[in-house]
């Protein structure tokens, strides 16, 4: 009872700080500071902001887990795997950037490039600063003599988003909370990755005003989802494509407009834009069962606009060479964080990684890369990883209903997150399955244990019964075979 009272209690967000002192940008954000990590409850979420850091920071997932095998949820101290970052070399750093599709070279001298300093907390860019070069004259002789801090970047300027898109994925994908992104911009536009820092400074005015900001948001409804519970609703805009007796491409525009919950989408070959995506995109829902509901209502829409046309309509991964499909999901009414974020790389993309085709890794970085992440101008925010799972209404449920505890439930999967292993990202990105089937079965007991596993049971266990049996989904099967939709 006392366990069960523990877990449902607001948690709060702490400022930790080994003596217990505040600089002055973490003043303004007006969260408590605290020096004794031994009053942190399980529902709390601790920023370290000082050095040295204490043993319950530095401590690993394993031996987090290990302290929690009763099923009892652990605090979040972010960053916890600074310390195991900044023991890598720069060569292993640009290895894992560039393994999850990240342009990176650590460390390399770059003289044509400009550099860039992204700090970040969560998955926001709170400042970016440009450094200008400066030199100075020795007998008439210019030389260069460092650089210096000269420019902020405003949030408006064309190139935060790009920056921001790739110092945020940089640090997520490394395990980290917060941090420094080192970039380069060339003169051709391009982004590259040139350092990662696990501290975080910010200098400007603008820049300690919108970390204020930031922190006083994710406090507020870090209390509000661990006193009353998440509560996710779920949307998507899955893509097939049609294919023609002769085996070409047919373009979806032919029959779809780009608007409307059946319609097309488009993608640039080669510079040029052209739409051969079918596009569905059912009305949000809390129950799993209703968007399925919604999904095959469109899928009959779909048969419509092309009644007696000699069409094949195929989903998955990579159904065609060169042309990866999407299965986006899209959640509201929960904070977008790093926890969740990680909860369903671990909850839904490892699972639906084992069940995809040989091929389907193919797309891999470019597409279906872990933790791509974009948030939606009406709120929410749609999780991008996954292959279009319209291949089978099971499927389909079973990734809606693996996304709804993971969205819901990120607290108690964060003792068990097979993915926090560089080892089992090598195994995801390279095709281990041994490695991949034994984190698989981790995570598929860390989802039993959760209140939110008897509500989806059927379609969770039909898809971790069928990566028992090794069983792969078949990409060139016509999907309206399994929806039950009237071919011809």
């Amino acid at each position: 009872m006392g366990e069960d009272r523990m877990e449902s209690l607001p948690g709060k967000m702490w400022l930790y700080s080994h003596r217990g002192q505040l600089n002055e940008e973490w003043e303004k954000s007006g969260i408590p500071v605290t020096d004794e990590l031994w009053a942190v409850q399980p529902n709390d979420c601790v920023m370290p902001i000082t050095n040295p850091m204490g043993k319950a920071i530095s401590q690993t997932p394993g031996d987090r887990g290990r302290s929690l095998r009763q099923g009892q949820q652990s605090p979040w101290i972010m960053n916890e795997a600074a310390s195991r970052i900044g023991c890598l070399s720069s060569a292993e750093l640009e290895r894992r950037l560039r393994r999850e599709g990240l342009p990176a070279r650590i460390e390399t001298a770059d003289r044509n490039g400009t550099p860039i300093t992204v700090s970040v907390w969560g998955l926001d860019a709170i400042e970016m600063r440009r450094l200008f070069p400066v030199t100075q004259k020795f007998n008439g002789i210019k030389y260069s003599a460092g650089l210096s801090e000269n420019a902020n970047y405003a949030q408006g300027h064309a190139i935060w988003k790009p920056a921001e898109r790739l110092s945020v994925r940089a640090l997520y994908l490394l395990g980290l909370d917060f941090g420094q992104v080192e970039l380069s911009l060339s003169e051709k536009g391009r982004l590259t990755v040139k350092g990662i820092s696990t501290e975080m400074k910010v200098t400007g005015e603008a820049g300690k005003l919108r970390l204020a900001e930031v922190l006083s948001s994710f406090a507020a409804s870090w209390s509000n989802e661990t006193a009353s519970g998440a509560q996710a609703k779920l949307g998507a805009d899955p893509e097939f494509i049609l294919i023609s007796p002769e085996g070409r491409i047919v373009p979806a525009s032919r029959y779809f407009s780009p608007e409307g919950a059946a319609g097309c989408d488009s993608i640039r070959i080669r510079g040029e834009k052209r739409w051969p995506l079918v596009e569905l995109r059912p009305r949000p829902s809390k129950d799993p069962a209703l968007l399925i509901s919604d999904v095959h209502r469109l899928l009959q829409v779909a048969a419509e606009k092309t009644a007696g046309v000699a069409l094949s309509w195929l989903a998955g991964a990579l159904p065609v060479p060169g042309l990866p499909l999407g299965g986006h999901v899209h959640l509201s009414g929960v904070a977008l964080t790093g926890e969740r974020l990680r909860a369903l790389d671990n909850a839904v993309a490892l699972p639906l990684r084992l069940l995809e085709p040989p091929l389907a890794a193919s797309r891999r970085p470019r597409y279906g890369a872990l933790g791509d992440v974009r948030r939606q101008p009406h709120g929410g925010f749609e999780y991008r990883t996954p292959p279009s799972w319209l291949v089978s209404p099971r499927l389909a449920l079973g990734a809606f209903a693996l996304a709804k505890v993971a969205a819901e439930h990120s607290r108690e999967l964060a003792v068990t997150r097979p993915l926090d292993d560089d080892r089992c990202r090598d195994a995801f990105y390279g095709g281990d399955r041994t490695l991949l089937l034994k984190a698989a079965h981790s995570i598929y007991e860390a989802i039993s244990r959760t209140s939110g596993y008897a509500s989806y049971k059927e379609p969770i266990d039909f898809l971790f019964q069928a990566i028992a049996r090794e069983r792969s989904w078949d990409e060139t099967a016509d999907i309206r075979l399994k929806w039950r939709i009237p071919i011809g």
